[in-house]
């Protein structure tokens, strides 16, 4: 115990045991970057081997001392190949299983035919000389990362001192067993002691230099991770800034920020909107809706009636998006006034007879056939009316089809006049119309539907060879249990037929 106490192998025991804590702390807090990882496991090979060693010294087990330097050299071997790992490049990990092979090889040689132990140690320091070797080449000859390349040449140099060192050793041991040289107590051989002095000096320096290149590394990747955030930071502020919708972040229902369009939307003053709720920008009705929408924060768009600063409202589309993993939101809102209105025109067009405003004949189609179901569901009253206005080419024919087409839109203004909000009113095709009213006995139909025809005969139309009048002949139907869309119809063209066949101008009942 005194010998191995006043033994440097100690000293170089507890020094590499340090350097593998440090290691393992190094690998620890720098994950996920490659490299510290073998420095951690060779290092603790490393000490393994060492250990090994030490037992072989204290027992002489021949085992011990085949497994004590293999192990060693594999740690050396483990440790090298981070620094392959760390510069990104494919490691030689045919290294481990060499270095280690060929000295088990010269181990058991040594117990099966002994040789000069400098001899053995010679061999050893020129495995263990070979393998930094490698290493320094990649350190010194790597171009790529700049801002790493002084603590590479740190490293490099470093591990090439200890491979100068360590080589150095090899040659003492090829001197000593040329001259027959054999130390009974290594521990005063000048090769046993030369790796203690200087090699293992030098190998926590190297160590110190691998962690100093990781720190720089990691730094570096801060620094430019720290500039991408900025300049994403920057391009996220312009954008906002030229974006044509109103861009906020909310966080908690309240502003965080907003780019000036938001300001144009709603009136307001970018300072005025921040830390207000988001809730204050759109109606009272919306509230529950914009809840539920930053709750999702699905990024889909939806219609929204948003509220500008003075009270005023438009329609708007809302889209609501998650930041990031916190609970902050990100708020597009554009003002779609232009589209509900071009919507609005679209239908228009889509419904409307454009000569006379009324209903067209597929618009009119579609909502007869839902108050149709509706009044089977209710039971409720429904009756349906064709109108043809009376002897309508010979007016076109005497007058001109300008005063035919005036005398179609004042007829359909003078209908839609006496119409109620429920009824429908279309043109049906040519001088024809018709009228779908519901909730509406047959009686009180007819009565509505009379009075239209003597307004009709009070009305004068100006035409150039003086005012003319018009008359109207209505059929009326009125819808029973199981009717139908087209059978409807088909009641009321008959009972429009026999009015017109009675005299036109009249209104006549389906029997």
């Amino acid at each position: 115990m005194e010998t191995l106490y006043f033994s440097p192998m100690l000293l170089g025991l507890n020094l590499m045991l340090a350097s593998a804590v440090a290691c393992t702390a190094l690998w620890y807090f720098s994950r996920p970057y490659r490299g510290p990882g073998f420095w951690m496991a060779g290092a603790w090979t490393l000490i393994l081997g060492i250990l090994l060693f030490m037992g072989f010294m204290a027992s002489g087990s021949p085992l011990l001392n085949v497994l004590g330097n293999a192990t060693q050299l594999a740690g050396e071997a483990i440790l090298l190949l981070g620094v392959f790992r760390f510069l990104g490049l494919r490691p030689p990990y045919w290294t481990v299983p060499a270095s280690a092979g060929a000295m088990a090889v010269v181990n058991c040689w040594y117990w099966i035919s002994p040789i000069n132990t400098e001899l053995m140690v010679a061999l050893y320091a020129a495995i263990g000389g070979a393998l930094p070797l490698q290493a320094c080449h990649v350190l010194l000859a790597e171009r790529r990362e700049p801002a790493l390349r002084s603590v590479r040449l740190f490293v490099g140099i470093t591990l090439l001192g200890y491979a100068l060192v360590t080589l150095l050793r090899a040659a003492i041991g090829v001197h000593d067993w040329l001259q027959q040289v054999e130390h009974q107590d290594v521990t005063r051989s000048v090769s046993y002691l030369l790796p203690y002095n200087f090699g293992i000096p030098l190998w926590v320096i190297a160590l110190v230099g691998l962690a100093l290149m990781t720190m720089r590394r990691i730094l570096q990747d801060s620094q430019r991770h720290a500039r991408e955030a900025e300049a994403s930071a920057h391009r996220f502020e312009r954008l906002m800034g030229v974006a044509n919708a109103g861009m906020l972040v909310v966080e908690d229902g309240r502003i965080l920020d907003a780019n000036p369009m938001l300001e144009q939307l709603f009136a307001q003053r970018r300072e005025e909107l921040l830390g207000q709720p988001l809730s204050q920008l759109v109606g009272e009705a919306e509230v529950p809706l914009l809840a539920n929408l930053l709750r999702q924060a699905d990024g889909r768009p939806h219609d929204i009636e948003a509220r500008r600063g003075d009270g005023g409202g438009f329609p708007a589309e809302l889209a609501i998006a998650s930041l990031d993993e916190s609970q902050q939101r990100l708020v597009e809102i554009r003002d779609v006034s232009h589209r509900k209105a071009l919507e609005r025109q679209l239908l228009h067009l889509a419904t409307t007879d454009p000569l006379t405003g009324a209903l067209n004949r597929r618009a009119f189609e579609e909502r007869a056939e839902q108050e149709l179901q509706r009044a089977r569901r209710q039971s409720s009253p429904l009756c349906l009316a064709l109108l043809d206005l009376d002897h309508f080419k010979q007016i076109n024919d005497r007058h001109g089809h300008q005063v035919g087409d005036d005398v179609l839109r004042q007829f359909s203004r003078l209908c839609q006049q006496q119409a109620r909000r429920t009824d429908l009113f279309a043109r049906y095709g040519g001088e024809e119309f018709i009228f779908l009213l519901p909730d509406t006995s047959a009686d009180s139909a007819h009565h509505l539907l009379e009075r239209l025809r003597m307004a009709l005969q009070g009305l004068e139309i100006a035409a150039p060879g003086g005012p003319i009048r018009v008359s109207v002949s209505i059929g009326l139907a009125s819808v029973s249990a199981n009717d139908d869309l087209h059978h409807l119809l088909g009641v009321a063209d008959a009972a429009l037929y026999r009015a017109k066949q009675l005299g036109r101008n009249r209104v006549e009942m389906a029997s």
